[in-house]
């Protein structure tokens, strides 16, 4: 069920001098929880705190995390998210982008659609990769910020979903796929931001931004890439935290 809300007044917030800052993401965002924290604090004056073990974990999926949400805590095998729970009913910031990978019977993807472009595998097999195919993995990130809001249980939170560069985009031209992955890319973006607007919480563009708004340009060739070709540099995740800062600190009426 969409929650409808509106932008309302901080006050509580304000009051507050110390914000915990609950950072979910796979290693797309790594290293971007502490920038943004860093930013955080030179606007508003505020001590931000990342508790737990922090929530940045390679692969990280909608799937995973919405078990770790859904679960008795003390049930889960992984100890990184036992605390999971609990972060978030006291996290005042909360930024979210996990990915669609995992199990098809429960609303994962898997071996099909974008992770084909990741792979640079043959575009011929791009066919399915529809918006159809990111619906499950739409209702599970809608299920986890049903949660999100439900352990919030009402506080003000500044929520915001970050959605997914493209890091390839030179691969998929050498081997004549950068269109069908260019919209490939772009319908799984789309996914993320309709699960975000049916919250109404603020979605973040990390892709018009890397990727330009025609998404044509190489984020590799910004010095937004690592070494490795796929990771954000220190001055890609220093982006991300810009722009993240750049949407504003108002929290989201649950």
């Amino acid at each position: 069920m969409a929650i409808s809300g509106v932008v309302y007044a901080a006050d509580s917030l304000d009051e507050l001098e110390e914000w915990d800052l609950v950072y979910i993401t796979d290693s797309s965002g790594m290293g971007v929880g502490d920038k943004f924290a860093d930013n955080i604090e030179r606007d508003t004056g505020k001590t931000v705190r990342i508790p737990g073990y922090g929530y940045t974990v390679g692969g990280l999926s909608a799937l995973r995390v919405l078990q770790a949400l859904q679960s008795d805590p003390e049930s889960l095998s992984d100890i990184k998210f036992k605390p999971l729970q609990a972060d978030i009913a006291e996290a005042e910031v909360i930024v979210l982008f996990v990915n669609p990978q995992g199990d098809p019977s429960k609303g994962g993807v898997q071996g099909e659609g974008m992770e084909k472009c990741i792979d640079c595998a043959l575009v011929t097999h791009l066919k399915d990769c529809t918006l159809q195919l990111y619906e499950p993995y739409i209702e599970n990130l809608k299920a986890i910020y049903e949660e999100i809001l439900a352990l919030r249980n009402g506080k003000p939170t500044i929520i915001r979903a970050v959605d997914f560069y493209n890091p390839l985009i030179s691969e998929h031209r050498k081997r004549n796929m950068e269109i069908e992955c260019t919209q490939c890319w772009e319908i799984f973006n789309t996914a993320v931001r309709q699960a975000a607007d049916a919250f109404n919480i603020p979605f973040v563009s990390v892709y018009d931004v890397f990727n330009g708004l025609n998404h044509d340009e190489d984020p590799r060739e910004k010095g937004y890439i690592r070494a490795d070709g796929r990771h954000t540099s220190k001055q890609g995740q220093q982006v991300i935290a810009d722009l993240l800062s750049e949407a504003g600190y108002e929290p989201v009426e649950p």
